[in-house]
C-alpha cells in the first residue's frame, strides 16, 4: 500500500488514518475503539499543554499534529459506524463559534470586554439546546460540567458557574477564613484519630471528607486570587522536581546513596538547591513571570 497523496496535507491524514483502519492496515489500529484510544487522547492533550508552557514552538507543532491525529482517529471509527465524519465535526464546530460569536459576525454591539463575552456565551449556549430540543429534565446550572473532567478542573468550572449566579464570598478574605476554619475542623477530627506523631495514619472516611473541603476551597481561594489551580500545582510540582534533582546530584557527590544520609543531612541538601535555583532565577523577574503567566491561564480557563 502506498502512502496518500494528495495536494491537501489534511485530505492526507484523513485518508491514511482510514488506511490504518482498513483490512490491510495496521493491526494494533484495527483493534482499537472510542474507549480503548482515550488514554492517548488525554496524554496528547496534555503533551500540548507542556510545550505550550515551556514555550518549545518546534515540539508544539509536533504535539498538536499528534492531538489532531487523534481526532481524525475518532472521527474515522464514528464514520465507519455511519454516525458522523471528519467534515461533520468541522462544519458543527464552524458553524457553532458562528451563533457564538453575534459580536463578530453579526451586527450585535456593546460587547467590549471579556466577561461580557462569557455571559453572553452561555446565554447562546442555552439557546441552542432550546433549539435542538435538547432541555435536559435537569434544570441544573451544573447539568453539562463533564464529570470526566480531572477533580481540580471540575471543581474550578463548577465554582465558576455557581459565581455567576450570585452565590460566592463577596470577598477574598471570606474565603481565606473559611479556608482556616476548615485547617481547625481536620485538625480536630485528626486528633480524634490518635497521636500524630506517626508516619501514617489508616483512612478514616470523616478526615477524607474534611480534607476534600480544603482542597475544594483552595480552588476557590485561587480562582479568588486570579491564579489558576492546576497551573499553580503544576509549578510546585516543578519547583520540587528541579529542587530534588539537585539534591540527588548533590548526594551522587558525597559518594552515598539518599537512604545513607539522614534527614538532617538532606534537609541541609535541600536548602542549599533551594539557593542554588535563586541565584538562576531572581526573585523579582520570576515574580513578574508567574503574575503574567497565571493571569493569561485564567483568562483562558474561564473560556466556555
Amino acid at each position: 500500500m502506498n502512502p496518500p497523496n494528495f495536494d491537501s496535507p489534511l485530505e492526507n491524514l484523513l485518508a491514511l488514518t482510514a488506511d490504518l483502519r482498513s483490512p490491510e492496515g495496521c493491526p494494533w489500529d484495527k483493534e482499537q475503539t472510542h474507549l480503548s484510544v482515550i488514554p492517548h487522547l488525554l496524554e496528547e492533550t496534555y503533551e500540548v499543554v507542556d510545550t505550550i508552557e515551556r514555550g518549545d514552538d518546534n515540539h508544539l507543532k509536533e504535539e498538536l499534529g499528534d492531538l489532531l491525529f487523534q481526532i481524525t482517529f475518532h472521527s474515522q471509527l464514528a464514520k465507519e459506524r455511519g454516525a458522523f465524519d471528519f467534515q461533520d465535526v468541522a462544519n458543527d464546530v464552524f458553524q457553532k463559534l458562528v451563533f457564538r460569536h453575534p459580536h463578530v459576525y453579526g451586527n450585535q454591539s456593546g460587547i467590549d470586554s471579556g466577561e461580557q463575552v462569557l455571559t453572553q456565551w452561555e446565554e447562546l449556549k442555552q439557546k441552542e439546546k432550546e433549539n435542538k430540543g435538547k432541555i435536559d429534565s435537569d434544570k441544573s446550572i451544573l447539568t453539562a460540567i463533564p464529570k470526566a473532567l480531572p477533580a481540580i478542573q471540575r471543581s474550578e468550572k463548577i465554582q465558576s458557574k455557581v459565581t455567576k449566579q450570585g452565590f460566592d464570598w463577596p470577598t477574598v478574605s471570606g474565603v481565606f477564613e473559611k479556608f482556616q476554619e476548615e485547617i481547625k475542623e481536620l485538625d480536630t477530627e485528626l486528633k480524634s484519630q490518635g497521636s500524630l506523631n506517626t508516619k501514617k495514619l489508616p483512612y478514616n472516611e470523616r478526615v477524607e471528607d474534611e480534607l476534600g473541603d480544603l482542597f475544594f476551597l483552595l480552588v476557590n481561594l485561587s480562582r479568588k486570587l486570579s491564579i489558576d489551580p492546576e497551573t499553580c500545582l503544576r509549578r510546585a510540582n516543578e519547583k520540587f522536581e528541579s529542587r530534588f534533582r539537585i539534591v540527588e546530584d548533590l548526594v551522587t557527590q558525597t559518594g552515598k546513596t539518599l537512604k545513607d544520609h539522614s534527614l538532617e543531612e538532606l534537609d541541609l541538601f535541600w536548602d542549599q538547591a533551594k539557593l542554588q535555583l535563586k541565584a538562576k532565577s531572581p526573585i523579582t523577574s520570576t515574580t513578574d513571570t508567574k503574575s503574567q503567566k497565571n493571569a493569561g491561564s485564567v483568562n483562558q480557563g474561564s473560556q466556555p
